[in-house]
């Protein structure tokens, strides 16, 4: 019996699938949902006669942005339409071709359980569910992103009061406060900034960009809308993909004239200074704003807001005390060794990797699909209890003390 684990927000679409019927299953491996690409982009075309879903709608988006139906998830419910040549169509029916194209996919999985952005209400949360119940979906369940993550960290990161979940979308960064009470995980406070959303971070690198060129050639690539799509498309796959610290690479090229660019770390950094102190006064605007629901005791970055230059430094210098030495963390590593409670100033930084929201999704479908959890959305979720190996060696009493 297979399961997947749906990471969905607006801009894309990603996935993981394992067995759920074995007693102890195998860890799930990521599912590609575009020929070989593991991501799709939520976006539609609407160029041709028939609508096309993934990246040729995001390969419009600057070109012929009239054509592109992009970051429609948020307004799921709403009566904003997206118009194009003989198509007219609102974020429900957007989303209902979405499941329609995935189908072939997610439609023969026995169980699916979706999280989904952190600004999400339940009445989308419930549109949802009919949308893709209609794309003949096995759908188990949805949960906001930050519980997901939450609670799938929390075995490992057994941070007490808040986490702070910060992500990032089409739509907006947002910053989530999660708390665990009762030994139930829940979000107490989400602030999203659409004023700081992806597209407006690849907006300011796109101008950077284009200002570079024109000192170097005196042309200015968005003059032309098809270099302008080359340079986003470019940008898009560096802030999507990018790993290292190593220069960046661009290239421009028309019939007439060729360029090539290279940014270092810190220019990045310094092209998106501004966007970055506009981060840092939303955060701490955020933390002021939360702090009497206790201290924070862990920031968990998802992998997305991890990429935007300059940003994780920031969070970083914010979070800790000036003298403290930096305490990022992998999801791979020992993240819960020399946690420091009761201070939200030294509250650890963990950074989460691809596919943590999908396996978080995962793990939540299993206890869906084996009577753990109900089925249906869930606000909030009981954390997994511990196995006897996991709590380690029993503990004698004595003197009436364990």
């Amino acid at each position: 019996m297979s399961l997947i684990g749906l990471d969905l927000n607006a801009t894309r679409v990603r996935a993981v699938q394992g067995e759920g019927s074995r007693a102890e299953p195998p860890l799930p491996l990521g599912l590609p949902l575009e020929g070989d690409e593991r991501e799709l982009p939520l976006a539609l075309s609407l160029e041709e006669r028939h609508l096309r879903v993934g990246r040729a709608g995001v390969g419009l988006c600057r070109r012929s942005p009239h054509l592109a139906c992009v970051d429609f998830l948020p307004w799921l419910g709403d009566e904003r339409l997206w118009e194009g040549g003989r198509h007219r169509l609102d974020a429900t029916a957007a989303l209902a071709r979405v499941c329609e194209h995935l189908q072939r996919l997610i439609g023969r999985a026995e169980g699916v359980t979706v999280a989904l952005p952190a600004y999400f209400s339940a009445a989308q949360a419930a549109l949802l569910a009919e949308v893709v119940g209609r794309a003949r979906w096995r759908l188990l369940g949805s949960v906001p992103s930050p519980v997901a993550v939450a609670s799938a960290t929390h075995d490992h990161l057994p941070w007490s009061d808040l986490a702070v979940v910060v992500d990032l979308d089409g739509y907006a960064l947002t910053f989530s406060a999660v708390a665990v009470r009762d030994d139930r995980v829940c979000v107490r406070h989400v602030h999203p900034v659409p004023q700081l959303g992806r597209g407006v971070w690849l907006g300011q690198l796109l101008d950077g960009a284009a200002l570079r060129c024109i000192r170097l050639s005196r042309r200015d690539p968005r003059q032309l809308a098809e270099t302008e799509q080359a340079l986003f498309d470019q940008w898009a796959a560096i802030l999507d993909g990018r790993t290292g610290e190593g220069p960046v690479e661009l290239v421009l090229q028309t019939p007439h004239w060729y360029q090539h660019l290279t940014f270092s770390p810190a220019e990045l950094s310094a092209l998106c200074a501004s966007l970055v102190q506009r981060t840092r006064t939303e955060m701490q605007q955020f933390l002021d704003h939360i702090a009497d629901l206790g201290p924070v005791g862990a920031v968990l970055l998802t992998r997305a807001a991890a990429r935007l230059p300059g940003l994780t430094a920031m969070v970083e210098e914010l979070i800790h005390q000036p003298d403290a030495e930096p305490l990022i963390e992998e999801e791979d590593d020992d993240f819960g060794v020399g946690l420091i409670e009761g201070n939200m100033l030294s509250a650890r930084i963990h950074v989460l990797d691809e596919d943590a929201v999908a396996r978080a999704a995962f793990n939540l479908a299993l206890r869906q699909q084996r009577g753990d959890l109900p089925r249906g959305h869930l606000d909030c979720v009981p954390l997994r209890g511990r196995t006897a190996d996991e709590r380690g060696p029993t503990r004698l009493p004595f003197r009436g003390t364990a």
